[in-house]
């Protein structure tokens, strides 16, 4: 009797023990969660660490405006460009679609109140055109954050998306897509080191910092503060932040990022980049403005740059190591009129003055160009052209092999997938199929046999998806 008592202590001893081992677990993983996922998402629908109240085109008292009426509006809503971009970025491209873009206060007040009357009664229905509004914060001015900009971007949904350059993983997404990112510098801003407020180091070498971040200094007396491990916070891989510390790290390798865990919706262990907690020791990174303008952190310091402080003159000069262009993306197959009248409306002076009183440096030298983000491979002949002009057809090579046609015509943009079917040498068969990229429709390619042209015929379906009329020949452009 005595022994299985004893049994039954050992036994109780050990739940006892795996219970605390479990619980602390969990505390420990509630913690960090706390301490590490930075400010929490509670603005905009999960992807806004900020309190944007003021700053919507709806409610804009915060939003910088002219004292005067722009140089052009653009009056029709079909015909306003759809704008995204970067958290710290949402306050300068409100503000200019608000000087622009007329009556979007009212239009999007609109869209706001049917998307959260959907979303409360959205277990009766099916409506995605409002559970997208909703989603990302509007019909025409929307916001999600850098990653998601960038891919609404390259899958059409949106025309102009303010932020950082694009990541490598962003710029083969929209290879991958057939798409091309084009940036344009509309600004300046600087990309910043910061630390807790007592801490007594004020600057560092570029040289320093990569060091901290490779992993080769490790304690802050190495660079004469006190004797006190080095807790040196990342970004988010493909956050406009991450891009920017990548580039700013040059051919150094930056080190495993430190990471958290967290319980997910499904009970799952999830783990994640541990965002900035201003603890002894800490550095991190981010833009100017997103700290200073938006107030995003408290009680720290931002650190001088080789010996140079990122004042709003050293960053207008360039002077500053670490000032980076403000860029606006668009795709290079956007046809809209309104997206180059709204580039060239942010490099005029009410749209430098829009970017500067926002609290970014605007451009000393409005003389820029865009640039290709990626490359895509036409294949030659590229182009094929309709009689009437209102078609044409490229061929692009994917990296795995793949030939995708792109047609566009009479305003639309339809990418697929270009297959061989039947007989080259029947003039009869279809030799080339082409099906869009999604869509269960597709037409075929005909080679005329006695002229150096292909037919548009409608391979199944009832043409439903706006492609050339059946017998629409296009001709090999030279």
């Amino acid at each position: 009797m005595k022994k299985k008592h004893i049994v039954l202590k050992i036994i109780l001893a050990v739940l006892l023990c795996g219970i605390s081992v479990v619980g602390y677990k969990i505390w420990q993983i509630w913690d960090n969660s706390r301490k590490y996922m930075g400010h929490g998402f509670d603005y905009m629908h999960g992807y806004s660490t900020t309190d944007f109240t003021g700053y919507h085109v709806y409610d804009g008292e915060k939003l910088v405006t002219l004292d005067h009426k722009a140089a052009f509006t653009i009056e029709n809503e079909a015909d306003m460009p759809v704008f995204d971009g970067a958290e710290a970025c949402y306050p300068v491209y409100t503000a200019l679609a608000k000087a622009v873009y007329k009556d979007i206060d009212k239009i999007e007040a609109g869209y706001k109140e049917k998307a959260e009357n959907y979303w409360d009664n959205r277990g009766t229905s099916k409506d995605y055109d409002m559970l997208d509004i909703y989603l990302n914060n509007g019909r025409i001015v929307t916001f999600s954050n850098t990653v998601q900009a960038y891919e609404r971007l390259t899958d059409g949904i949106v025309d102009l998306v303010i932020a950082a350059r694009p990541s490598a993983n962003q710029k083969q997404a929209a290879t991958e897509k057939l798409e091309q990112i084009m940036t344009l510098p509309i600004g300046k801003e600087a990309f910043i080191f910061f630390v807790e407020e007592d801490n007594p180091v004020d600057n560092l070498t570029s040289e320093q910092i990569r060091g901290i971040y490779h992993g080769d200094i490790t304690n802050w007396k190495e660079l004469g503060g006190k004797n006190q491990k080095i807790i040196a916070f990342q970004r988010p891989e493909d956050s406009g932040s991450q891009v920017m510390m990548k580039w700013f790290m040059g051919d150094v390798t930056l080190q495993e990022p430190k990471k958290f865990e967290y319980v997910g919706g499904m009970g799952d262990i999830i783990s994640k980049v541990a965002e900035y907690n201003n603890e002894k020791g800490a550095i991190g990174y981010t833009f100017k403005y997103f700290l200073t303008g938006l107030n995003q952190e408290t009680h720290v310091k931002i650190l001088s740059v080789d010996g140079i402080e990122p004042t709003a003159e050293n960053i207008k000069n360039g002077t500053y190591p670490a000032t980076v262009s403000l860029v606006c993306a668009y795709l290079a197959s956007n046809q809209k009129e309104t997206v180059k009248q709204m580039l060239d409306f942010m490099l005029s002076d009410d749209g430098q003055y829009i970017i500067e009183q926002t609290g970014y440096r605007r451009l000393t030298d409005r003389n820029v160009t865009a640039r290709a983000e990626n490359e895509i491979e036409a294949i030659d002949p590229a182009v094929y052209v309709s009689e009437d002009g209102n078609w044409a057809m490229s061929l692009y090579r994917k990296n795995n092999g793949e030939i995708i046609g792109r047609l566009e015509g009479k305003g639309i943009n339809r990418k697929g997938y270009m297959w061989y079917y039947g007989d080259r040498d029947k003039t009869d068969d279809w030799p080339y199929q082409f099906e869009l990229m999604g869509k269960m429709q597709g037409f075929g390619l005909k080679y005329n046999g006695e002229s150096d042209s292909y037919i548009i015929g409608d391979a199944y379906g009832n043409g439903s998806m706006n492609i050339p009329a059946k017998g629409t020949i296009l001709i090999r452009k030279q």
